[in-house]
């Protein structure tokens, strides 16, 4: 496993939020292990979302909790509760959810998410993913709030040998919203759009994902609402655009073709 400082999470979270530009950390995150065997110049493509900056308010994002607040409380005892319950299945589920997106999500569609199964799909979600990242990028700026293993001490944290030691007064951070819950959600959303017959284990398993970043210790519960708000406003927005409906439905027609038992070779080019 990679471990990551908290100064690395910061960097690493801002990486893959800004660059429209590929990279293998950034497709692997997305893809999961499967993006290890793509030729390097896939690994490496500009992928563009379908909308155009600045395209989703962060306002339709409520702002945080303030520290020490009555919600705050909660939103700290929630936390607190969720890393407590957590056994080593849970924990384990967490991390492995921290490392990537889609490919968590295939026993719920009912496929194999990966380039070579879903090719469609993967185009979609991965532009669906630069419009995701772009507005949690705008959101943490707008509220830049502190990670929970800014605020306390904590056990274990995904990603770390050794979980950080607390800073004394912390006013800034990425914590909110959460980009993992951003970017699952609106995954998640498109995924329910491919396959409606599945949408209860896709949005079952959207909740257990986004839930895995505070078992991580690096979200407030909060943090997870807040990225599903902004997830489902950014593909709100998606269908105003006909480029991202017309490649909807092609990647509808694949994802319904292989579950009725067709190849993935022998469905018909979809325009």
């Amino acid at each position: 496993m990679k471990l990551r400082t908290p100064l690395g999470i910061a960097v690493l979270s801002a990486a893959l939020i800004v660059s429209a530009h590929a990279s293998p950390d950034r497709v692997k995150f997305l893809e999961g292990a499967s993006a290890a065997a793509l030729p390097l110049e896939q690994q490496n493509e500009e992928v563009k979302g379908y909308l155009p900056p600045a395209a989703v308010d962060p306002a339709v994002v409520p702002a945080p909790p303030t520290i020490d607040s009555a919600q705050d409380k909660v939103d700290v005892a929630w936390l607190k509760g969720s890393i407590a319950r957590a056994d080593a299945e849970r924990w384990k589920k967490a991390v492995d959810d921290d490392a990537s997106v889609y490919d968590r999500f295939s026993e719920a569609l009912g496929v194999t998410i990966d380039r070579q199964t879903v090719p469609r799909l993967v185009r979609v979600l991965n532009r669906v993913s630069e419009d995701a990242f772009a507005a949690s990028g705008e959101a943490k700026k707008r509220f830049s709030r502190p990670r929970p293993f800014q605020r306390f001490a904590l056990t274990r944290v995904c990603g770390q040998a050794k979980p950080p030691k607390p800073e004394a007064a912390p006013t800034k951070g990425t914590s909110y919203p959460s980009g993992h819950a951003v970017v699952s959600w609106a995954a998640a959303l498109v995924m329910m759009e491919a396959a409606p017959a599945n949408a209860t284990p896709i949005v079952t398993r959207a909740v257990s994902y986004g839930e895995s970043r505070v078992v991580c210790g690096v979200h407030f519960p909060s943090d997870i609402e807040a990225g599903r708000i902004l997830g489902a406003a950014v593909v709100d927005k998606l269908f105003t655009v006909p480029e991202f409906r017309r490649d909807l439905i092609c990647a509808k027609r694949e994802v319904q073709g292989l579950l009725a038992g067709q190849r993935s070779e022998d469905l018909p080019a979809c325009q």
